[in-house]
């Protein structure tokens, strides 16, 4: 038991450290999920904020890749804002076919290991091949998540549970906690969209 009262002592101490910033990025990122769920398009304003945030905390943990990805997603924020604008006929949820899920998630999967190699072998980057894998796949599951294909949920599934590991192995308790709750809220917006097409 002296492992959970290591980790007790850890959360109370990082609970301590918790900058506003981190805790405005956390907040953003539960409201920008949630609404994402709703297919509210104000979610993007509340993922370009968090991600802003983001981009200085992961880069200072040497999470190179993670620090790209939320540079992205303030990118992508404003593309998914202006996109989720369209008359709703042009803005249905829709399915992606099992032979493009399948391609898209080989080739991603070649982009990891490649990309995990070169940053592995040439910087001081962190666990570089599951750093890889949450980036790569997460900007998979952005584009998706902008063309409403129902399958992005899955994507970030998966994404978000790696996350978890990779945050807590981090020491950064409370953003494997935010992870951990984009699992089950990803699980709940599968549920949500696949109601919406129904």
């Amino acid at each position: 038991m002296s492992w959970l009262t290591e980790l007790y002592q850890n959360l109370a101490q990082e609970g301590g450290n918790l900058s506003i910033l981190e805790i405005i990025a956390v907040i953003s990122s539960l409201i920008y999920v949630y609404l994402a769920a709703k297919t509210n398009r104000i979610c993007f304003f509340f993922g370009g904020l968090s991600s802003a945030i983001y981009v200085y905390i992961c880069f200072n943990y040497q999470l190179y890749f993670d620090t790209f990805l939320n540079v992205f997603y303030i990118i992508t924020s404003f593309i998914g804002f202006l996109a989720w604008n369209k008359p709703k006929s042009d803005q249905a949820i829709q399915f992606l076919s099992p032979k493009s899920f399948l391609w898209i998630s080989i080739v991603g999967l070649i982009v990891v290991l490649v990309s995990g190699y070169i940053v592995g072998s040439y910087s001081d980057a962190s666990l570089p091949y599951i750093d890889s894998f949450t980036t790569i796949f997460a900007l998979i599951g952005t584009v998706m998540v902008i063309k409403k294909y129902i399958e992005n949920w899955i994507i970030w599934i998966i994404v978000d549970a790696i996350s978890v590991g990779l945050y807590f192995f981090k020491e950064l308790y409370f953003t494997s906690l935010l992870f951990l709750l984009f699992t089950i809220i990803a699980v709940k917006g599968y549920l949500e969209w696949k109601k919406q097409i129904n």
